[in-house]
């Protein structure tokens, strides 16, 4: 809600000392570019977070690395290790792994460290997923805090150089216009009761500035002058920071506070009012005497009576035109004598005088209106019985009330402070006085000339810009009085007794909101059609001021470099390290073995190589004798235009390779196959078999698999559990066809038992 339809948006960095220096470096994209980098980050913290894994796989791997013989788990483990691209892929691997070896007596050992890895998994998935999720945190979705550039910064003022007609025709509207938004503003986002949306309250950077309301106080002026000692209103404002409340950035030493304090209670009128005849008329006016208006006259208010005395035989409300609420305000300021003279608008007597404060009275009139109620508010006083109005047909009638007097009067002070929030409490603050006393020099609670320049630059921009509460009632007459809502057909519905402090908060709301408004319209400058009223800045501490204004928005979106930059470099850290740790960690092991020989430390880095996806493909093929191979970049590649081994899927639970080409040899033997051959042939068990290139058919490999050793002597390599060495045990064949299944198995038990 703002008089503003484009804000000048500072584009790029800025710093926001709300955080500091460092911290509040801020970075300001159009929503667009911002909803591209908030993607870029997310996106980035997945691939950190992968990167983070497969570092994590590295060093596991090498930690968990052993040049004794292992288990299948541990030879699994390690290739699962190597090859997982994402925690959660290995999670999942794991966890079938898991099912796999279910069985109790082969996997009581390696349970636990399977069981642990799999948690480290799943903890960094899930804490770079919610990483990736509030990474967005550098921003926010809804309003962000932006900078506006000041370029066409100034106040509006209607001084004595403007010209007549365009004060009246331009300034005055607009100014009215200003206040009907304040006011709608204040309705909005200072109610309480009213819950709104974050549009709805901007572009300030609080919705509302805090006030502390107590509903007991005493009387601001003498005791003879209040209804009441002790039901009246006091609205006090607290410290406004100028830069945590009203959004002027700046440092700690550069800020100032603010306070107001409104204190409001309704006034006796009794010996304050005659009933007097005008002038070449007989019409009759009810005066009130709180203070002479000019030399002329003498008294402060009149109120016609001939309105007041018409209603005893008006049946039907219909037959007259729509009865309204009229209010009308007068201010007195404080301050020294001549100058409180100079700028008021009525002289007070001296019960209401206060050179502390500035004085404003408030007369309210409620001609023609019925209340459907009596009222109790001291204000809003309704007693004096009205018609009575109701169905003719069923004889329901209800009596109606009027105002008990013709106007009933409102007493309010106002109290202005600024502040230094820099300096000890008891030296920080100007005494509590009125909006244009200056016996105090405000500007000596600063020492440099700068500070000094900035503070009166605001104090200019709250005189020109700003809203009071008498400003506000003369702005918008009745249409500042809440209690209109309940008004229709010249039936005023129920009032509560405390209707006038509701009026007065609402007041307070709009002159807060105002003042919110003024350094915000201040910094974004006016349109071309009100350029001739603008108050441009004359120095560098007023240019400054123009240019840190901030306001919140939803059409920009505002980033922490810092949180940005922590998560770019720490981010690629991990993904520089997972592309060289590797090379980092091989190269520094080959140099320090040139010197001093590790065989354990070699068997690790090269048991990380061979268990990738491609060297564990080329150890399959080439242990059949399949392929020419040499390494490039860690990569296994055959010679060109030869043809590796394919499945044989005669045995669809335990698959292996099959050569296409030479299949004569021994695939055991470890001698490659003749690249480009166009014939081979083995002999197994007496029986040739023709070489193919392709299997076209089930039928085609439905054959006899190839005995890899001669039919008369076999040689079985076992592994001694207890070594590293390789024992070659001979078997008779024929001994072996001979044995049944379960003959079979407790012999082969015995001869790895006798091995041992």
């Amino acid at each position: 809600m703002s008089l503003i339809d484009t804000y000048h948006v500072h584009l790029g960095f800025w710093t926001n000392w709300d955080h500091g220096k460092i911290e509040g470096a801020t970075i300001t994209l159009t929503r667009r570019n911002g909803g591209l980098l908030i993607a870029f980050i997310a996106i980035f913290v997945g691939a950190a977070g992968k990167s983070f894994w497969r570092l994590a796989c590295f060093l596991l791997h090498r930690t968990l690395s052993s040049s004794s013989p292992q288990s299948g788990t541990y030879h699994q483990l390690q290739a699962i290790l190597r090859n997982s691209g994402a925690a959660q892929d290995a999670a999942w691997s794991l966890a079938q792994l898991i099912w796999a070896w279910r069985v109790p007596a082969r996997f009581r050992k390696p349970l636990p460290r399977l069981v642990g890895i799999i948690a480290l998994a799943l903890f960094v998935s899930i804490s770079f997923g919610i990483a990736g999720v509030f990474s967005s945190q550098i921003t926010t979705d809804t309003a962000n805090e932006v900078l506006l550039t000041g370029d066409n910064c100034g106040p509006l003022r209607g001084g004595d150089d403007t010209n007549n007609t365009a004060y009246d025709l331009l300034f005055e509207p607009h100014q009215h216009q200003r206040v009907t938004v304040y006011s709608n503003y204040a309705l909005q986002c200072y109610n309480g009761n009213l819950s709104t949306s974050a549009d709805d309250c901007q572009p300030y950077i609080q919705a509302k500035l805090k006030a502390t309301v107590t509903r007991n106080a005493s009387c601001p002026f003498a005791n003879e002058m209040c209804k009441s000692q002790t039901d009246n209103l006091i609205i006090d404002s607290g410290f406004i920071d100028s830069h945590k409340d009203l959004g002027i950035n700046a440092p700690s030493e550069n800020r100032f506070q603010l306070r107001m304090v409104h204190q409001c209670a309704p006034l006796v009128t009794g010996r304050f009012t005659n009933i007097s005849t005008g002038e070449n008329t007989t019409e009759q006016f009810q005066r009130y005497w709180y203070g002479a208006l000019d030399d002329r006259v003498n008294f402060t208010q009149e109120v016609s009576l001939n309105d007041t005395n018409s209603y005893a035989d008006l049946k039907n409300t219909r037959q007259r035109a729509h009865a309204d609420y009229g209010i009308n305000v007068l201010k007195a300021y404080g301050g020294p004598l001549e100058l409180s003279k100079q700028f008021s608008m009525f002289d007070p007597i001296p019960q209401l005088q206060r050179r502390d404060a500035d004085t404003m009275l408030f007369f309210l009139t409620a001609h023609g209106i019925l209340f459907t109620r009596e009222v109790n508010d001291p204000w809003f006083a309704a007693h004096r019985k009205g018609p009575r109005f109701g169905n003719i047909r069923n004889d329901d009638w209800t009596q109606t009330y009027l105002q008990d007097e013709p106007a009933s009067v409102l007493g309010c002070t106002m109290q202005w402070q600024y502040c230094n929030p820099n300096l000890s409490e008891a030296s920080r603050c100007e005494p509590l006085r009125g909006t244009i006393d200056d016996s105090y020099p405000v500007t000596d609670l600063y020492k440099s000339q700068s500070q000094k320049t900035m503070l009166q630059w605001a104090i200019d921009v709250i005189r020109l810009d700003f809203f009071s509460l008498s400003g506000i009632v003369e702005s918008l007459g009745v249409s500042s009085i809440t209690a209109r809502q309940g008004l229709g057909n010249n039936i005023q519905g129920p009032l509560p007794d405390t209707q006038w402090q509701s009026e007065v908060e609402h007041w307070v709301g709009a002159s807060l909101a105002s003042l919110q408004g003024s350094f915000v319209e201040t910094a974004n400058g006016p349109t071309p059609l009100y350029q001739q009223f603008r108050r441009a800045p004359n120095n560098t501490a007023e240019r400054t001021m123009c240019s840190n204004q901030k306001i919140v928005t939803t059409k920009y979106s505002s980033f922490s470099v810092l949180g940005a930059g922590l998560i770019l470099v720490i981010g690629g850290i991990f993904i520089l390290l997972d592309l060289t740790l590797e090379y980092i960690v091989d190269y520094i092991q080959i140099r320090r073995n040139k010197k001093h020989p590790n065989p354990s430390g070699t068997y690790t880095r090269l048991e990380w190589n061979a268990n990738t996806t491609l060297q564990l493909q080329r150890l399959a093929h080439e242990h059949v004798g399949s392929g020419t191979w040499a390494n490039r970049w860690n990569h296994p590649v055959t010679s060109p235009g030869e043809k590796l081994a394919m499945i044989d899927i005669s045995d669809e639970e335990r698959t292996l390779f099959i050569a296409p080409q030479n299949w004569g040899e021994k695939p055991t033997d470890g001698k490659p196959s003749t690249a480009g051959s166009d014939t081979a042939s083995w002999v197994s068990q007496g029986r040739k078999v023709r070489k193919m290139d392709t299997f076209d058919s089930i039928e085609d490999v439905k054959m006899k698999r190839p005995d890899t050793f001669a039919p008369t002597e076999r040689k079985v390599k076992r592994i001694d559990t207890t070594t590293t060495l390789v024992n070659e045990i001979t078997i008779d064949d024929d001994a072996i066809e001979q044995d049944t299944p379960s003959t079979a198995r407790a012999r082969h038990s015995d001869e790895i038992a006798r091995a041992r």
